[in-house]
């Protein structure tokens, strides 16, 4: 199901009407162009379905995002990256710039108006990323983020290499969401080539992908302990996420399971020994809901997470959010749910929804995750102890055209993949649930107070790199 492929031809002037029916009954997952033609990209329980729209030389793209915010930074880095021109787009500033040339931030107008600035450079080692809030007295009326400090070019860097000589660098585009994009790519090659894997195998991905969605939830937890000011909570989330990243390295090589994901199946001595991974993880669940219950217990933190950083089930979906930030506002999109892959077909799976739409409701949504994630290891690797790990298939890459969808941490991880004759590649586009989720962090801080941005901030507690790819 997950798997199947689909373009639909459809003309410019059509396209409104065209996505307004379509989305219905689909998660919108942004829009990529390759030289003059756009594939505009949604996911459904049938698969990804890509609208193809042509344009001649010259044609301006009639802009989405007044209808569709979500769309705004997918246009700009057309515009960026393929020289696409925009028309009636609401932010026409350059996506990506060179340091003599950063874009003004939009700021509020009016009496008692102040501007607070955060970043470029920020205390401690994350990337750079400027926040710039409009605020009147304590409260911020408007919050601007300018991202892309540290655009690193990758896209077109990628062109003309063979697909398999990527692997590794893929892997590497972001640690937090190493195994999601690696399975993504694998699946994309593994989807031209038509090939099919064992069952094994595919318990031993589910297995990676749950071990990153732990030491990632775990991690994000501590930091928004850090942002309410709760040290203890931040010290045993760390404590937790590095007996998680240990287990990573015993099982695959590496802390943050780099290359245990490869095209035709996992990296060779990968989860050797499953029954003592369970052992380990049982071990650490313990403690983990020792944490989870003393966190969620302490009132005075709990008192700062909520109502703070709102963000109501329609504002996120006209910014097209995902993951746990969308689950937290009611918005049911986890793709092993919608669009089952891999070993996920076989597992009954109920998502975790709240409705507040706060940092309380994203807090509780990953520690509801945290345990459905415990949940899928004890049974995919009982299932591994009775079943056989095959080497890697050796696999080709083929021509074609193809779009994978995966869930990562923090939400839905896409990749787009056009490779030729040879198996160069002629386009590879990566989107991942962070730049979907970034423009929501400013809209989410609207009406709080300028204090409460860590905090805010870090309940979303986005990637820098995958904007900066």
């Amino acid at each position: 199901m997950g798997d199947l492929y689909r373009e639909r031809i459809v003309a410019p002037e059509e396209l409104s009407a065209v996505l307004d029916e379509a989305m219905r009954d689909a998660l919108p997952l942004g829009c990529y162009a390759t030289k003059r033609t756009v594939r505009t990209l949604l996911l459904s329980s049938l698969g990804v379905l890509a609208l193809r729209t042509s344009m001649r030389e010259g044609e301006e793209w009639e802009s989405l995002a007044f209808r569709y915010p979500f769309f705004a930074d997918h246009e700009r880095e057309m515009r960026a990256l393929q020289g696409i021109e925009l028309r009636s787009s609401p932010d026409i500033r350059p996506l990506y710039f060179r340091s003599e040339a950063i874009p003004e931030a939009i700021v509020a107008n009016g009496k008692g108006v102040s501007v607070v600035v955060v970043g470029p450079v920020h205390a401690g080692i994350i990337e750079p990323g400027r926040f710039t809030m409009s605020t009147g007295g304590e409260s911020v009326v408007h919050l601007d983020a300018q991202l892309s400090y540290s655009h690193r070019a990758l896209e077109p860097w990628f062109e003309g290499q063979h697909a398999l000589a990527l692997v590794p660098k893929i892997a590497r585009i972001c640690g937090n969401c190493s195994v999601a994009r690696s399975w993504a790519y694998a699946r994309a090659i593994e989807g031209l080539a038509g090939v099919e894997l064992d069952a094994g195998t595919e318990f031993a991905r589910l297995i990676l992908a749950e071990m990153e969605r732990l030491h990632v939830h775990l991690f994000d937890l501590g930091n928004i302990a850090a942002g309410a000011g709760y040290g203890k909570g931040t010290t045993a989330a760390l404590g937790l996420r590095e007996r998680i990243n240990q287990l990573n390295r015993a099982v695959s090589g590496h802390r943050l399971l780099f290359d245990s994901i490869v095209p035709g199946g996992v990296s060779a001595g990968t989860l050797s020994d499953p029954a003592s991974a369970r052992a380990i993880l049982r071990e650490i669940r313990e403690d983990v809901v020792r944490f989870l219950d003393a966190f969620f217990a302490k009132r005075s933190v709990l008192r700062r997470l909520e109502g703070a950083g709102i963000v109501e089930e329609s504002l996120a979906r006209r910014f097209g959010a995902v993951g746990p930030s969308a689950r937290a506002s009611g918005i049911a999109c986890d793709v092993r749910a919608l669009a089952p892959y891999g070993a996920y077909r076989g597992f009954s799976f109920a998502e975790v929804l709240t409705h507040q739409g706060d940092v309380y409701a994203r807090t509780e949504v990953r520690r509801r995750e945290i345990e459905h994630s415990f949940d899928l290891l004890e049974r995919a690797l009982r299932e591994l102890e009775n079943a056989s790990l095959p080497m890697p298939l050796p696999i080709a890459a083929p021509s074609g055209i193809i779009t994978t969808v995966v869930e990562g941490a923090r939400g839905a991880e896409s990749l787009s993949l056009s490779l030729d004759g040879e198996g160069r590649v002629e386009r590879l586009h990566v989107i991942s649930a962070a730049y979907r989720n970034w423009p929501l962090v400013t809209r989410a801080m609207e009406g709080n107070i300028v204090p409460d941005f860590p905090l805010v901030n870090k309940s979303f507690n986005l990637c820098y790199s995958c904007v900066d790819r």
